[in-house]
């Protein structure tokens, strides 16, 4: 990910989480790769929340959106799942169209929502110093 000279310039981020193999990753439980893969995004979305909470104190805009973001599966001329398409994945590469986008989704969010809530309750300690 991104060195963190990046994180203060970020007011939205897409909060997919995916891997090399896998554009779109629905299940973060899935394994244990998986569950790395997601604390790496965690860790950058939590790089941005600070730099948001950072320009709240300097009176900047410190409005920071979020959107979680996946997509159906892109679907060829023969009806069948394109290759490679930006539909979400299982832990053997397989489509999950199983799996509802609308479930999908309100997972990621409850996730991000979550794990958000976490991080901002653990506001005092992270103390600011103003010179």
């Amino acid at each position: 990910l991104l060195p963190g000279g990046a994180p203060p310039a970020v007011d939205h981020l897409h909060a997919r989480v995916g891997t090399p193999q896998a554009p779109q990753v629905a299940s973060l439980a899935e394994s244990a790769t998986t569950a790395r893969t997601a604390e790496r995004f965690y860790g950058w979305w939590e790089a941005c929340w600070a730099a948001a909470e950072a320009r709240s104190l300097s009176s900047r805009d410190s409005t920071l959106t979020a959107t979680v973001e996946y997509g159906p599966a892109e679907l060829g001329e023969d009806g069948q799942v394109l290759a490679g398409s930006y539909s979400p994945l299982d832990l053997h590469g397989r489509h999950v169209s199983g799996v509802g986008l609308d479930d999908t989704l309100a997972a990621a969010a409850a996730a991000l929502r979550s794990r958000f809530e976490r991080w901002h309750a653990n506001a005092a300690s992270r103390v600011a110093v103003l010179a």
